[in-house]
């Protein structure tokens, strides 16, 4: 049960919580955009395309994790 909401954000009795939120993507390659920046670690890499469920995908994608997102790319994801 919400026991308190603060600006979109529900404060919850338990273990799960609800917060809104907007996505958006750089015009890079879909590694890029889950490293934001960072050096790649690929044992950590490897468990957040898991968690995030993005491994089937990325077998469909054209060159994988390498393919280039965002608003300029003509390829849909």
């Amino acid at each position: 049960m919400v026991s308190v909401v603060i600006r979109n954000a529900a404060v919850l009795k338990g273990s799960v919580a609800y917060v809104a939120q907007e996505t958006w993507l750089q015009n890079a390659t879909l590694r890029d955009n889950v490293l934001f920046g960072k050096a790649l670690n690929s044992p950590v890499y490897e468990k957040v395309i898991d968690a995030c469920a993005l491994r089937p995908d990325l077998e469909d994608f054209p060159g994988g994790d390498l393919v280039e997102i965002g608003e300029k790319v003509t390829y849909l994801l």
